[in-house]
């Protein structure tokens, strides 16, 4: 049993290099149980962190099926690595705790350096049914594939849950690759690595993502990829940082909702790996609710308004590295069911941001009509601002990409975050697509707030925009404006004077004063203009 210390790996895992398609024909792999002994050279390789209640019973059932076991303790503050050398296998012991990833990889180069002829990676945690390891190694021992996938939805009863539909399609577009049978669930790390595949583990990653990133590797090169169905469904770790990491998240900023946070907590998780409440300061259980359902749960101590929540939600999205997020009203008024939709269209549409929409497609008839007035100003200040044209830039309703995701960083705190962001989006140079949605004005106690004080404190926020981003023609026109009325009400006074004798004090003074006022905007717009260009110089340049 070999213990070795290794040194901190590099941001970007260097992995293999091959190539994946599916089986031939098509077909999935049929297994007897008598074509796999324990004895073909077989290597059982278990990355672990903390799972001293589990991993010596795994390791134990294990290595009825394998040679031998090798376990890469990626840091553990318990017993893990000791138990695993008491149970039989081969201990890679990490003292500093780096991730999931790079403790799989130094498991798999090791148990190809060994020689062995396949190697199957499993996990510590007793989710995995480990009798199934003589199932996916028997593709890849037989010459059949290169790379087996224990898949939990090949065979199941019922609907693919969406989650899992959601990243085969990602999986599928992305790369456009022509394979006669999709992946039914690529984010299973239950595999079986044949010796053409552990000498291609050399490829780019981000770490994260490490499961789709090796199937799109060696689908790329030719290697061929099958999924042998598991014999029963796993339930996921509880640690998403280690285990099970979030792909698809959906966020809602949530301000005394008590009363509707539970139906939208688990209507919107049908389509999502979890779901996360910001709860903004709220005086109710909304907290305690979102917590009792299974919601992340980020508290705010004191209400900081809905710019704030939507800060926390984009940080919180780069902290758990996901693929893709959806942020909805936690009141009732958006349809959870509608969730899937704006996802889909992520990928169908190959779009950064998915705008929920109240007014394409015929949408927009159940809407007060103060509030469409009220919308499509707000919409047209915001084009103004810089934005592409969009039928809905109030919606709240959005779906975002891993590139949106890390390129929006908000600093307003009030509600018009939702322009702010969309000024981001359209400097980053993000692709937008909109899809219609629906949305419900008939629920009581939506807005704490006057609607028409609500549009007005929005459409200041977004002059302010206006203002900070195009500062020529924000303070130009006006200028430009006060500059031509005063000086034509000047020539007027004059000309009074001149033909009829009369000065008009009152209005000469008012009239050079606006004069004077228009050329201060003018120049405030040219020296500000300037101020823009010089800064957005020394980021690029920076």
């Amino acid at each position: 049993m070999a213990e070795t210390t290794l040194p901190i790996p590099d941001k970007d895992f260097n992995v293999a290099s091959s190539t994946l398609s599916h089986h031939p024909d098509g077909s999935l792999i049929h297994v007897k149980e008598a074509d796999l002994s324990p004895h073909k050279g077989l290597i059982a390789v278990i990355p672990a962190y903390n799972n001293s209640a589990t991993i010596g019973s795994v390791i134990i059932q294990a290595s009825r099926y394998v040679d031998r076991v090798i376990v890469v303790d990626d840091g553990s503050t318990d017993k893990s690595s000791e138990i695993a050398k008491s149970a039989g296998a081969e201990v890679i012991q990490l003292h500093i705790h780096t991730g999931k990833t790079y403790a799989t990889l130094l498991g798999l180069r090791s148990a190809w350096g060994l020689g062995c002829k396949g190697a199957v990676v499993l996990d510590a945690d007793g989710q995995n049914p480990v009798h199934d390891i003589r199932k996916i190694a028997a593709g890849v021992l037989s010459g059949d594939a290169d790379l087996v996938i224990g898949s939990h939805y090949i065979e199941t009863r019922g609907e693919v849950p969406f989650p899992q539909k959601f990243k085969s399609l990602v999986l599928t577009q992305s790369e456009k690759i022509d394979v006669k049978q999709s992946i039914t669930d690529p984010q299973s790390d239950f595999r079986a690595f044949g010796r053409k595949a552990l000498e291609n583990l050399d490829f780019k990653t981000d770490g994260y993502n490490i499961e789709s990133d090796i199937i799109n590797h060696f689908l790329s090169h030719g290697l061929i990829v099958n999924e042998i169905q598991l014999t029963n469904l796993s339930l996921p770790p509880s640690d998403p940082n280690w285990g099970n990491p979030i792909k698809i998240l959906a966020a809602m900023p949530a301000y005394n909702e008590e009363k509707c946070i539970a139906k939208t907590i688990i209507g919107a998780r049908k389509y999502v790996d979890q779901v996360l409440v910001v709860d903004d300061g709220s005086t109710d259980a909304t907290g305690e609710i979102a917590e009792e359902v299974g919601a992340l749960v980020v508290h705010h101590e004191k209400n900081s308004g809905y710019g704030a929540a939507l800060q926390s939600i984009f940080a919180k999205a780069r902290e758990l590295h996901v693929e893709a997020l959806v942020i909805l009203d936690a009141d009732g008024q958006h349809n959870p069911e509608e969730v899937g939709r704006l996802l889909e269209a992520l990928v169908t549409e190959d779009a950064d941001v998915v705008i929920g929409s109240r007014f394409v497609k015929g949408n927009g008839n159940h809407i007060p009509g103060y509030r469409k007035v009220g919308m499509k100003v707000l919409d047209r200040a915001t084009k103004v601002a810089g934005v592409a044209d969009i039928s809905d830039s109030q919606s709240g309703f959005r779906a975002y990409g891993k590139r949106a995701i890390d390129a929006i960083h908000l600093y307003g705190d009030g509600m018009s975050a939702g322009s702010e962001v969309l000024i981001q989006i359209n400097d980053n140079r993000l692709k937008i697509a909109e899809v219609p949605i629906n949305v419900r004005y008939d629920i009581e106690g939506t807005s704490s707030e006057n609607p028409v004080k609500h549009g007005l404190s929005v459409l200041s926020k977004i002059i302010g925009l206006i203002s900070y981003r195009r500062p020529l023609p924000a303070f130009g026109i006006p200028g430009c404006i006060l500059i031509v009325g005063g000086f034509l009400s000047e020539l007027w006074v004059f000309n009074e004077l001149q033909t009829v004798g009369v000065f008009h004090n009152v209005l000469a003074i008012g009239s050079a004063f606006i004069l004077v006022l228009g050329m201060l905007l003018v120049i405030a717009g040219l020296i500000l203009n300037y101020l823009v260009i010089f800064v957005k110089g020394l980021n690029k340049v920076h």
